[in-house]
């Protein structure tokens, strides 16, 4: 690494999106925001769709804005997203409607009828996927089962980072850490597993062939660097397109097994890294994922709700006209002090939107826990909730690896509220090293430079990240409240310890 490189990163989450010019200079790393966006979404009828193309222009806009500020020059781009949720197109490359968003409601319910087709234990063993009611695999079994049924006339299925760079570089791909989100993929052979598709009905014709993190998928298209201002040799890479396993590449971690990463966002996602999948007992009691990470890793992992309860509820307070920043919830909650309250986040009531602060309520009651409107009481509901969540999820990933877990480095957005992080360390009884926050856009760039060339090592990479961004380490104060309440907030909870 002996010259300046620079890139050109999306990060694309379910609120917004953002585009990231990224200078690796000297060995160190330095970011600048050239565009922010919305994540276009729309209803229709009772659905909830992805304005797919709306966000597609949102790409080419945040290119024409980098050219603009950097020039036309740059070593590579790529664009990250949430997992999942995937865009059909026919023969031709047109989408054909409107993408589902995760959160509609047509897969309620759906698992069963999967589960009548592919024993649960199967569809675990032949993927090793947490069980969650959007994954693709059920939203395609939603899909087959409309009256018109999408499938039967597509082309392709992309997901949505490889729909992006379909429309980038005119390539269809199915870039594997994003593929592996789709419960269709056998981590064993890093390829889709053509004998659930087969079980499933799914056609096989849509479904692209599988590329690691790092692959080029060629050069932008010349109208799309035309109209941007790109130079028209721009590589596209296929980084890790699954938001997770990008953040997951960013965590500044030294040499061995003896840590775990928390990304903290909307979900929060838990978990190690592994060289094979693991794919025991244990794993699918806990409802652990295997999913795609970088250098033919495996994240082992779970999805936890997030902030996405406290990202609700400040929605709903603002609309209510109370002017609610994260900075003021922040102060809210951690002047009102520990909640001795606590609501089980696996609970369907949470995963979807509106009248969050009535949902909260209406568990502590059923529950017998006191309950209160004010709105730190609300937040420190939530934020001790996911305290316990993280504690528990520790305990079962040392149970199901055999691996003693002694740090846990936390990335992404969510590191900024700082209570959040102390009531982590002091649940966990873990030293929680808290950086970069912008972990998911700082992988991204890390597999782009390791795709190009810009880097040689992972090693090498996490190394650059600690160099470049601040970390600071929260130690454990204040476990013995978390022991102390315990076996009350077991009592509340579905899940168990």
């Amino acid at each position: 690494m002996n010259e300046d490189r620079r890139f050109i990163g999306f990060d694309i989450g379910a609120e917004s999106g953002r585009c990231v010019v990224a200078t690796l200079a000297g060995g160190r790393l330095s970011l600048e925001e050239v565009h922010r966006f919305a994540t276009h979404s729309v209803v229709s009828g009772e659905s909830l769709h992805w304005d797919i193309l709306a966000i597609a222009s949102e790409i080419i806009e945040g290119l024409t804005r980098a050219a603009k500020a950097f020039g036309p020059t740059c070593t590579g781009i790529g664009i990250d997203t949430w997992g999942v949720d995937y865009v059909l197109v026919d023969p031709a490359g047109r989408v054909l409607g409107y993408p589902y968003h995760y959160r509609d409601g047509r897969t309620d319910g759906i698992m069963a009828e999967a589960f009548a087709i592919v024993p649960k234990e199967e569809l675990y063993r032949g993927t090793g996927i947490q069980f969650l009611q959007f994954n693709t695999v059920f939203q395609l079994l939603a899909e087959h089962r409309q009256g018109l049924d999408l499938l039967s006339v597509a082309g392709s299925m992309l997901m949505v980072p490889d729909y992006l760079n379909f429309v980038l570089s005119g390539r269809r791909a199915a870039e594997y850490s994003i593929a592996s989100t789709t419960g269709l993929i056998d981590p064993r052979t890093r390829n889709w597993s053509w004998k659930l598709i087969d079980a499933f009905g799914f056609p096989r014709r849509i479904f692209p062939s599988i590329i690691e993190p790092g692959t080029s998928l060629g050069t932008i298209l010349p109208a799309v660097a035309a109209k941007c201002g790109i130079h028209p040799g721009t590589p596209v890479i296929a980084t890790a397109g699954h938001d997770t396993a990008s953040a997951v590449a960013s965590v500044p971690a030294g040499g061995g097994s003896d840590w775990a990463y928390l990304s903290s966002g909307t979900w929060s996602l838990m978990g190690i890294e592994l060289s094979e999948p693991r794919l025991t007992d244990d794993a699918l009691q806990y409802n652990f994922t295997n999913e795609g990470g970088i250098g033919r890793t495996i994240c082992f992992l779970k999805n936890i709700l997030g902030l996405w309860p406290i990202q609700e509820c400040r929605r709903h307070w603002q609309a209510q006209g109370e002017e609610m920043s994260y900075a003021r919830i922040a102060s809210l909650a951690a002047a009102e002090g520990p909640a001795r309250a606590w609501v089980d986040l696996d609970d369907p009531r949470f995963l979807k939107p509106g009248e969050m602060p009535a949902k909260i309520a209406s568990f502590l009651g059923e529950t017998g826990q006191s309950a209160s409107d004010r709105p730190g009481f609300i937040i420190r509901v939530i934020l001790e909730s996911l305290a316990y969540s993280y504690r528990r999820t520790i305990r079962q990933l040392e149970h199901a690896t055999g691996r003693s877990i002694r740090t846990l480095h936390a990335v992404g957005g969510g590191i900024q509220n700082e209570l959040l992080m102390q009531c982590t360390a002091d649940a966990t009884g873990l030293p929680v090293v808290a950086g970069p926050v912008e972990g998911t856009i700082v992988g991204n760039i890390g597999v782009l430079a390791m795709g190009t060339g810009a880097v040689s090592t992972h090693e090498e990479w996490r190394t650059i990240v600690a160099r470049s961004f601040g970390l600071k380490t929260y130690s454990p104060v204040g476990t013995e409240y978390y022991d102390k309440h315990e076996d009350r907030y077991r009592r509340v909870n579905t899940n168990r310890l």
